[in-house]
């Protein structure tokens, strides 16, 4: 994959698939700390562990489908995590959802850029209105100062009473609303 914001559509991709309500995304850049930390967590279905172990192998996927014979995206995002000094960790339990967490050294000269990270979000957000995202953005500065962005679909819904998350204006604000998140919080430089 070219780009963060591409695995994360996978991961969310996958959240989705597991029937998950919620979808929580945290991205963390701390300049300081010399991390750039993703992390995705949904209360989807879960997994037992013997899935979980399976699902960090390239050759293995849950897909019923038979069309994608391999399930590359965890793998992927796994490797390059390691690749560029960072680690992977993935958490889960039958019943009570999936959490991954990837950090990568920020200022390796192979971590692949942010991508479009308000496409993935929005789109997300579009493709699937039944799931609620939550998503926080932070970034903490050489100077020591923070940036930090909040949204919630959830939020958003409530507000709304019944008019749809797809509706053409929603969308429009939704995606004013995390442009303007990520451009406050310095997001795009990544």
């Amino acid at each position: 994959m070219q780009d963060i914001s591409l695995h994360l559509l996978d991961i969310i991709e996958n959240s989705v698939r597991a029937h998950a309500a919620n979808v929580w995304i945290t991205v963390v850049a701390d300049i300081l700390k010399n991390r750039l930390t993703i992390t995705v967590k949904d209360d989807g279905v879960g997994m037992d562990e013997q899935t979980l172990r399976h699902a960090q192998d390239p050759f293995y996927t849950t897909k019923l489908e038979r069309v994608k014979k391999v399930g590359l995206g965890i793998p992927l995002f796994k490797q390059n995590a390691e690749m560029c000094g960072g680690n992977f960790v993935m958490n889960s339990a039958k019943g009570r959802g999936t959490e991954l967490t990837a950090v990568f050294q920020f200022d390796h000269v192979d971590r692949m850029p942010i991508g479009s990270l308000a496409d993935t979000l929005v789109g997300s957000m579009i493709g699937h209105p039944e799931t609620d995202f939550h998503i926080h953005l932070s970034r903490r500065f050489i100077s020591g100062d923070e940036a930090e962005f909040e949204f919630s679909t959830a939020v958003i819904k409530e507000e709304l009473g019944g008019i749809p998350i797809t509706y053409p204006d929603v969308i429009a604000y939704c995606n004013e609303a995390i442009n303007e998140g990520i451009k406050n919080t310095k997001m795009e430089e990544l």
